[in-house]
């Protein structure tokens, strides 16, 4: 048995994959990319904290209460689930995960879809604020 090595206490995360959203397909489905992609809308290049709010209706347009709740509801499960990548470190594979937020909430009673994104990811979702158009985002995210 191979004996562990400690880790020291200022031991550095690993630097992210520039190509992160590409290395780490979301296969979303729409639901899921539309509230993405407008929660990403709530950024901008002075956010401080990396959070958003959006109504039911921003997402899925007009629809029951009930069944807009249901469906933002799954796609919360979804978006709220770890990317995961594979690096490389001194010849042996290392698996990372990252959340892409650090919290997401629903309000059935004010309709609302609030949230705040994974400060580590800032700079990623930044770029993929400002380089992409919604619908190649949209390809991009829906991409299996």
């Amino acid at each position: 048995m191979r004996a562990k090595k400690p880790l020291s206490s200022d031991a550095e995360h690993s630097v992210l994959p520039s190509d992160l959203f590409v290395r780490c397909p979301l296969a979303l489905n729409q639901v899921e990319a539309r509230l993405f992609i407008l929660a990403l809308g709530c950024l901008s290049q002075n956010s401080k904290r990396l959070t958003f709010q959006l109504t039911f209706e921003d997402v899925l347009g007009d629809g029951s209460e009930d069944s807009q709740y249901a469906k933002l509801d799954k796609a919360q499960e979804r978006l709220t689930q770890p990317l995961k990548y594979e690096t490389l470190r001194l010849g042996h594979r290392c698996s990372h995960h990252i959340p892409l937020f650090t919290d997401m909430s629903i309000d059935h009673d004010t309709e609302l879809v609030t949230g705040v994104f994974n400060y580590y990811l800032r700079n990623h979702l930044l770029d993929l604020n400002g380089e992409h158009t919604t619908a190649t985002l949209e390809a991009l995210l829906m991409r299996r």
